[in-house]
């Protein structure tokens, strides 16, 4: 009994101390279909909040083809309206709006109508375990404080920074301190996303951090895998050292992308192997060159090997 008051007074004297709570999202998947089409749908649910947002992609048409999502939903169901980038326009349009039950539940079922009113029955299950629905009620909370950095002009400015993650699973009634970091964050206050990072489906955690000394590439994110077994955030240094990432759940594959504006880019693609990614295969384009170049990877002895290079 002694043990539970004293976490409670943590969390509380935590709450206290830094009164603005940590926004949290949680990013969910499911896959299925609108009408017969195969589609693959990402959503982001802000924790104590109605306000939603997200992508899907037709798969037909592969996952560089997205529709972006907004809207809202509460006990009764969600409304989202979908845009999508015209090339001819050079603009994003609305292009259609859904009618669905609740977000979170293991099945998203309602209507799709586009813009032309046609309408087409929604068919979605998620890929994320109950896990998902568990991590709602779990407390995640920064040590925000003001400290000064670099900026771009050389010059040293103020900044909310975060050096701590306080987590509190109420189920075993127990407080966790991460650390290891120190970072500027974009806002006043911390962020911390949950998603399922290596496909295993319990969600796992990132939080998005500000590089304030940085011209290009000024942000990242911060990386924490989360092992089932122990209950516990593992932070996965190799996935910090590549910054921003796209994590796709049907490939069952990370990319990473780079671009020059020039014309020179690529992507990376990374796959897991029990809790360690290896690169699997790198595409390329360059300004200069009217092919696409390929090259492909196999993993040996815990490495990644080059075995083909091609273009087309």
């Amino acid at each position: 009994m002694k043990k539970e008051l004293s976490t409670l007074l943590l969390i509380l004297l935590f709450s206290a101390a830094h009164g603005q709570k940590t926004v949290v999202y949680t990013w969910l998947n499911y896959s299925g279909t609108i009408g017969t089409y195969p589609v693959e749908l990402k959503i982001r649910q802000t924790k104590s909040a109605d306000s939603l947002w997200g992508q899907y992609y037709y798969t037909r048409k592969g996952s560089t083809a997205l529709i972006y999502l907004e809207g809202r939903s509460d006990a009764a169901g969600a409304s989202l309206t979908e845009s999508a980038y015209n090339p001819q326009l050079q603009q994003h349009e609305t292009t259609g709006s859904f009618q669905l039950n609740a977000i979170g539940g293991e099945m998203l079922t309602g209507s799709w109508t586009g813009t032309n009113g046609n309408t087409l029955p929604v068919q979605l299950k998620r890929t994320e375990n109950e896990s998902a629905n568990d991590f709602q009620k779990w407390d995640f909370r920064l040590h925000l404080y003001k400290g000064e950095e670099e900026n771009a002009g050389g010059n040293r400015q103020t900044y909310t920074k975060a050096n701590q993650l306080i987590i509190y699973d109420p189920e075993k009634k127990s407080t966790r301190e991460l650390g290891g970091f120190d970072e500027a964050m974009y806002d006043d206050y911390g962020t911390i996303e949950l998603e399922d990072l290596d496909f295993d489906g319990y969600p796992d955690l990132k939080i998005p951090v500000y590089y304030p000394q940085a011209i290009k590439n000024d942000g990242a994110y911060l990386y924490f895998i989360y092992h089932p077994q122990t209950r516990q955030f593992v932070s996965d240094k190799d996935l910090d050292e590549l910054g921003y990432l796209d994590f796709n759940s049907k490939t069952k594959e990370i990319r990473k992308s780079d671009a020059d504006g020039r014309g020179n880019e690529g992507d990376a693609f990374y796959r897991w192997v029990g809790k360690k990614f290896y690169l699997i295969r790198e595409v390329r384009v360059y300004e200069d060159s009217q092919y696409t170049f390929y090259t492909e990877y196999a993993i040996r002895n815990g490495k990644s090997v080059k075995i083909k290079t091609y273009q087309k």
